[in-house]
């Protein structure tokens, strides 16, 4: 049994205030992931261009523990805008006012959310992906090095449009192997730059004007 509050499940989704200053600081921590870890390491090879180029959308949601048929809902309203290309639902609050909490819980919403979404839209619009700073440091092979560089500083949603991935892949690879080639590469970069440093780098972001009892 829960020991906070979960949101009402029949409440819509709602966009936190720009001016409020959990929301603030929670885009400040993903600034600093996106420019200190993914484009400078260059763990995605579209990252940079996508925000660079005002493609990314991103909103913080200050709901605890929001409904998956709430955050389902909320995709459907963004599907029109093919302006974004990649999106990042971040919930600071996801395990309580301020809390980060284990990553499973996270996971198994995100997972009950890409199961709503896909009965409300078919094909979906997006592929949907858990980030997590508790996810696993596991650097022993590609496979499950991808979980250490979704250490996203919030819970965090990813949404990628499916031609994204087919503008960036090489025609003859899939999907799988556009995936599993990022996973190398990344790998790579973090091993050549030294795992303890990026492993720091991670740490710094997550703690990142976060209250030191939240931690």
């Amino acid at each position: 049994m829960s020991d906070f509050p979960v949101t009402d499940p029949t409440e819509p989704l709602a966009v936190g205030a720009a001016n409020d200053p959990t929301v603030q600081a929670a885009l400040r921590r993903s600034d600093r992931y996106l420019q200190e870890f993914i484009e400078q390491l260059s763990i995605c090879p579209y990252a940079k261009q996508c925000r660079e180029q005002g493609r990314l959308y991103r909103g913080v949601f200050l709901q605890v523990q929001p409904s998956p048929q709430a955050v389902a809902n909320f995709l459907l309203s963004l599907d029109p805008e093919r302006l974004y290309e990649i999106g990042l639902l971040l919930f600071p609050n996801f395990a309580g006012e301020g809390k980060v909490g284990e990553s499973h819980p996270f996971e198994r919403f995100v997972s009950d959310v890409r199961n709503q979404y896909g009965k409300l839209r078919k094909p979906p619009a997006f592929f949907i992906v858990a980030f997590h700073p508790q996810m696993p440091s596991n650097l022993s092979n590609p496979d499950v090095a991808v979980r250490f560089m979704r250490r996203s500083p919030d819970p965090t949603i990813q949404l990628v449009r499916p031609e994204v991935i087919d503008a960036v892949r090489n025609p003859h690879h899939n999907r799988d192997e556009l995936s599993t080639a990022i996973a190398e590469m990344g790998l790579r970069t973090v091993r050549s730059h030294g795992v303890e440093k990026v492993t720091g780098t991670l740490a710094d972001i997550h703690q990142h004007e976060r209250p030191k009892d939240k931690l």
